[in-house]
């Protein structure tokens, strides 16, 4: 794969001027054209019970408490492209002691235009300090990518890539590069009744810390169903694989590399005004895991929630 090494330092500046100018030209042109500016924001508790000691992908899956802020704006340049920025704050607390709270800095800028009346483009840029990562407990991460949207009437579908470098945050450092291609479809049976299809694929390259290069693919089916007002419940299915280049499966008669994969069926309860206001969601999931690796070779249920109100 091919690496820049001036990736991270080139996009991260950047974002932060972009944001910059963004903000300050729309705050100087607020008085004239209020109705092209739109601040937005969110503050969010969450809380984690889980029989997983380990985080399995880009979300946290252990134990523990914690939430989250949110600002962002959004400045429409002309009637079919738009700019927007956001900020976001987030901690988590593990229950497990010996890992330290999570403390995440998020930084993204993202135009969009739309096409025609039934394609829209994007283009983002991204910078995260402190996520959890399927590789390591917690990493830095620049990204590039875009993303194209099809609607017309009740159907869509969206084609996602994605180029990121990632800094470890560990004793041994080390970096990583990759891509992250995902496609999603979704049926509107009515409003909040809906049926989507995701799949997606990405991998990650580590020259100097090559127990950390995985490949992973994820399949995902979710339905939701309004059941009143501003309550939905959403069944889903999903399937996960993934493998390392160089971590030897414990346990493995034939000594081969760790491979593992899940089947988790689950669901979640929502409740929310549709657009601005306070919103609940409850989640459950049971992961049917299996591994050639005997420390991994184990099921495992998760339950999430989450409160927060949006403005």
């Amino acid at each position: 794969m091919i690496r820049l090494p001036f990736f991270s330092r080139m996009v991260r500046p950047f974002l932060v001027a972009l944001a910059v100018i963004l903000v300050g030209s729309a705050a100087a042109a607020k008085a004239e054209q209020s109705d092209r500016l739109q601040f937005d924001g969110l503050i969010e508790l969450r809380a984690v019970e889980s029989e997983l000691e380990t985080d399995q992908g880009d979300s946290i899956d252990s134990t523990g408490f914690g939430g989250r802020a949110r600002l962002g704006v959004t400045f429409d340049l002309s009637d079919t492209t738009t700019v927007r920025a956001e900020g976001e704050a987030r901690v988590f607390t593990f229950r497990d002691e010996n890992r330290e709270d999570l403390e995440t800095f998020i930084g993204r800028v993202e135009v969009r235009h739309d096409v025609s009346d039934n394609v829209e483009v994007r283009a983002f840029a991204r910078r995260y300090e402190n996520i959890p990562v399927l590789e390591a407990f917690s990493a830095d991460q620049t990204s590039i990518g875009g993303r194209v949207q099809w609607e017309k009437g009740n159907d869509r579908a969206r084609l996602t890539g994605e180029y990121r470098e990632r800094e470890y945050d560990t004793l041994t450092g080390g970096d990583g590069d990759g891509y992250r291609v995902a496609a999603q479809y979704n049926r509107r049976l009515g409003p909040y009744h809906w049926l989507r299809f995701d799949a997606r694929a990405d991998r990650i390259s580590s020259d100097n810390e090559p127990r950390r290069s995985y490949s992973r693919q994820v399949a995902r089916v979710k339905y939701s169903l309004p059941v009143a007002k501003r309550l939905r419940i959403r069944p889903s299915l999903e399937y996960r694989t993934w493998d390392y280049d160089s971590r030897i499966a414990r346990g493995d008669p034939d000594g081969a590399l760790r491979k593992d994969s899940y089947f988790a069926p689950g669901a979640d309860v929502a409740w929310s005004h549709p657009r601005t206001g306070i919103y609940a969601t409850a989640s459950a999931e049971h992961r049917f895991r299996t591994s050639n690796d005997e420390r991994f070779d184990a099921n495992a249920w998760r339950i999430g929630v989450r409160f927060g109100v949006r403005f």
